[in-house]
C-alpha cells in the first residue's frame, strides 16, 4: 500500500487551511525509555527519587531525566545542613559525590524549590560549570558581579535560556547517563 504525498493531498490541506495551521509540525514516535509519560511529567513537578543511572548530562553541562531538563536536590555532607542547594548542572560536586556514592538515591524536580525559613539556593559551583551570565567565582577581579549573580540567580530566567521541556531524541541518544 502506498500513501499520498500528504503535503499535496487537497482534503488535508483544506483542513489545516480551516484550522489556521500555516506551519506543518513535527512528530517523533514515543519511546519510553526516552521520553516522559504523562505521569512522569506531573511526578517530576514535585519531585522524584531516582539513582544516578537514569540522569543525563546535556553536551551543556545542564542535568536531564530522560527528555526534560531537571533540578537535583542534594545536601552534601559537610556543608551547612540549613542552607541545602539544588544543582542545574554536573558540576564539580555532583561529579565527586556519584564516584564516592555510586548508589545514592537523588531527588530530581523541574520546580523551583519552595522557600522557607532557609531557602535554597542554587549551587555556585554549577553557575561556574555554565558559566551563567558571566559567573566566574575563581576571578576575583569580578567578584562582586558573580557574587550578584549568584544573590539574584533567577530560575525562570535560567529555564528560558534552558529549555526544560521537551529535548529532542537525536540529542538523548547521544548522551551517556553520569552514572
Amino acid at each position: 500500500m502506498e500513501l499520498p504525498d500528504f503535503l499535496e493531498f487537497a482534503e488535508f490541506n483544506r483542513l489545516r487551511e480551516r484550522m489556521g495551521a500555516e506551519q506543518l509540525g513535527a512528530f517523533e514516535f514515543f519511546d519510553p525509555r526516552l521520553h516522559l509519560t504523562a505521569d512522569e511529567r506531573m511526578a517530576l513537578e514535585a519531585g522524584i527519587e531516582t539513582g544516578w543511572a537514569a540522569l543525563r548530562c546535556m553536551h551543556d553541562y545542564t542535568l536531564a531525566y530522560k527528555n526534560s531538563r531537571v533540578l537535583l536536590e542534594l545536601q552534601v555532607p559537610g556543608t551547612d545542613p540549613q542552607a541545602p542547594v539544588y544543582h542545574l548542572a554536573y558540576c564539580r560536586i555532583l561529579q565527586n559525590r556519584r564516584r564516592e556514592h555510586p548508589q545514592q538515591n537523588l531527588m530530581l524536580g523541574t520546580r523551583q524549590p519552595q522557600a522557607s525559613a532557609w531557602p535554597k539556593r542554587v549551587c555556585p559551583d554549577c553557575l561556574q560549570q555554565l558559566q551563567f551570565q558571566g559567573y566566574d567565582a575563581a576571578r576575583t577581579r569580578h567578584r562582586h558581579y558573580s557574587e550578584r549573580v549568584l544573590e539574584e540567580f533567577d530560575l525562570i530566567e535560567f529555564f528560558q535560556r534552558y529549555p526544560i521541556y521537551p529535548l529532542p531524541s537525536k540529542v538523548l541518544l547521544a548522551l551517556d547517563s553520569v552514572g
